[in-house]
């Protein structure tokens, strides 16, 4: 399990059944540029929850718990007030290079062929729910391509994608319109979001206009998590 993949520690609470937020690749931003041009070493081999602001404090992170908070959830970033919930969760990206942006890349395309990172870290940890941050990603996913690879770490699909948007006004002025989608499989369901940092013209009360369905597919989730961690161990959220 140490040699997964992924931003977050694995511990009893998160190595099986967790909530998986997959981004596209490792960002590149202009201050990681500055540094490796002046030779400073950015490699940090720490590891703590999600949400612990003393080891992830980046925008991409930052970003997505500041929408958990929107959905009604907030999400402890220290270690003396995390509880099971905040480690439970597990960070990954499906593609394992660094860039400062995916243009001229097609996304779909590059995860459908490099595919196996992601799907080995989906089979050892068999998450229950998953949230892709961009829809090229969920394109990947569902593909033919990769279809029996995915059916077989989690069921068959059930159904087809439901697909939301909605009407939020600011100022009396339209947000911009962005997809959130929702699909379930026999042993997971999946979200599908908005780019937390690469998607221009997300605004907070639109990603907060999602909270109904949000809290529902979290609740629903953690509700079954939280009584499977009870089986070994006292759990508070």
């Amino acid at each position: 399990m140490t040699d997964l993949p992924v931003h977050t520690i694995i511990g009893h609470e998160n190595v099986e059944g967790s909530l998986l937020l997959c981004g596209q690749n490792h960002g590149y931003s202009k201050e990681d540029e500055r540094q490796d041009a002046a030779s400073i070493d950015r490699s940090d081999p720490r590891k703590s929850f999600f949400s612990d602001g003393e080891v992830n404090d980046y925008r991409f992170r930052n970003r997505i718990v500041s929408w958990f908070s929107l959905w009604g959830y907030e999400l402890a970033r220290n270690t003396e007030k995390a509880g099971a919930f905040e480690r439970s969760i597990v960070q990954t990206n499906w593609l394992q290079t660094c860039s400062n942006n995916m243009r001229g890349i097609n996304t779909q395309q590059a995860c459908i062929e490099d595919n196996e990172s992601f799907l080995q870290t989906c089979a050892a940890l068999k998450p229950n729910l998953i949230f892709f941050f961009g829809r090229e990603l969920f394109w990947a996913f569902t593909s033919p391509a990769l279809n029996i690879k995915v059916e077989s770490i989690f069921g068959l699909r059930k159904g087809e994608v439901r697909w939301l948007q909605k009407d939020v006004y600011f100022n009396g002025k339209p947000r911009r319109r962005f997809r959130f989608g929702f699909q379930k499989y026999e042993r997971a369901t999946v979200v599908v979001l908005p780019h937390a940092t690469g998607a221009q013209g997300v605004a907070c009360d639109y990603i907060e206009a999602f909270k109904p369905e949000m809290a529902e597919v979290i609740e629903a989730w953690w509700a079954k998590h939280k009584e499977k961690l009870t089986n070994h161990s006292t759990v508070t959220r």
